[in-house]
């Protein structure tokens, strides 16, 4: 990238973006680099011409990560550091994911700085983490007191960051996310080979098969829902269910009830949410919850958890549930199914706010803050 003096009155105010290393293989933060990326370049958003972005690595993609421990450090702790003492002097850093704490006390110059969080999930779910990269987790929440401010996807994960770095709440701004309208709301067909789906009534589940996914309670839920609506099934994009899930899944609610995608591109993803009865997401956690917007805009019903951010992004267009009850999903199902024309008109309406010109305006607003 050119060099040049911050500040200097023949430039725009500039800003680095730092996404998260290609090589650690986040689909989720590469989206959202892809996504910004793509506002930056259609100049839409209110403000876009007001400054010069230049990301640390050119967005090509969704890639891959790499499989070595090895060259995933190698791109963080030395690549990502040489990148950032070279990329020259800029007015504003933004680092788009909060682990890049440690390429501050490298870039050049006296950058305004600014993170974007999108949650502290494993400081709450560890998981299967070992005790060393839970301490690494942590020491990542530490450093974000060395940004100037901070960015988070909702006022939930806002609130988790003040309760788990104790940072205040007044270096704080919620910048929710976004999704792309046109592709959501375009009808699609399914390609080749899933067009069977067109006329098959299913319930649509998306997610990992991480603990906090909360897989466990389907075999239960979905007992009861299939009683009472035989003609139902599920269909699975994401993760497969662990085999002994599955096997108690096939044991209480028919083999022939469960379809696996697997892991979907667009063109399949966007047509399973458009011809789908109902989504049901029964997450434990969640920083936002991406898949409530996606599906509303595509004209899904949704039933998910109580839980964390997930009522303050889906308002009163979805129905919720106690994601410890699995009779209670069972019931959040049975009555979308009834009220579902109903709740198709809510959530097209609701899901009608979030796009990413307005994640990227408000992004905007926090560069016009920090540089006033």
């Amino acid at each position: 990238f050119p060099a040049h003096a911050a500040g200097s009155p023949q430039f725009m105010p500039s800003v680095l973006w730092i996404p998260t290393p290609p090589s650690f293989g986040s689909v989720s933060m590469q989206r959202y680099f892809g996504a910004l990326h793509g506002e930056v370049q259609r100049a839409s958003a209110q403000g876009s011409h007001e400054f010069r972005i230049d990301p640390l690595v050119p967005y090509t993609g969704l890639m891959t990560g790499a499989q070595s421990r090895f060259l995933r450090a190698l791109d963080k702790w030395f690549l990502f550091k040489w990148r950032a003492s070279r990329a020259g002097n800029y007015d504003l850093v933004h680092a788009l994911a909060h682990g890049s704490g440690h390429l501050l006390s490298h870039l050049q110059g006296s950058p305004k700085t600014l993170a974007t969080v999108h949650d502290l999930i494993p400081l709450r779910f560890p998981g299967e983490l070992t005790t060393a990269q839970i301490s690494r987790v942590r020491k990542q929440a530490e450093r974000l007191a060395n940004f100037d401010l901070l960015t988070t996807v909702s006022e939930f994960t806002a609130e988790e960051v003040v309760e788990l770095t104790d940072i205040p709440r007044d270096r704080i701004r919620v910048v929710e996310n976004g999704i792309d309208q046109e592709m959501f709301r375009t009808p699609a067909s399914f390609p080749p080979g899933l067009g069977h789906l067109t006329d098959q009534p299913y319930v649509l589940s998306i997610s990992s098969a991480i603990a906090r996914k909360n897989l466990k309670v389907f075999p239960e839920v979905f007992a009861e829902v299939f009683a009472r609506v035989p003609e139902l099934k599920l269909v699975r994009a994401g993760a497969a269910f662990p085999d002994d899930l599955r096997a108690e899944f096939c044991r209480r609610c028919g083999e022939d009830r469960l379809i696996e995608l697997g892991r979907v591109p667009d063109d399949v993803l966007v047509p399973a949410y458009q011809h789908a009865a109902v989504l049901f997401f029964p997450s434990l956690y969640e920083g936002f919850g991406l898949p409530v917007i996606e599906a509303m805009a595509a004209g899904c019903p949704v039933v998910c958890s109580n839980t964390t951010s997930l009522p303050e992004v889906g308002k009163d267009a979805a129905l919720y549930f106690d994601p410890t009850d699995p009779a209670a999903g069972a019931a959040g199902i049975l009555e979308a199914l009834s009220r579902r024309e109903e709740l198709v008109a809510r959530g097209v309406e609701h899901s009608s706010a979030y796009s990413w010109q307005r994640t990227l305006e408000g992004h905007l607003a926090c560069y016009h803050e920090l540089l006033a």
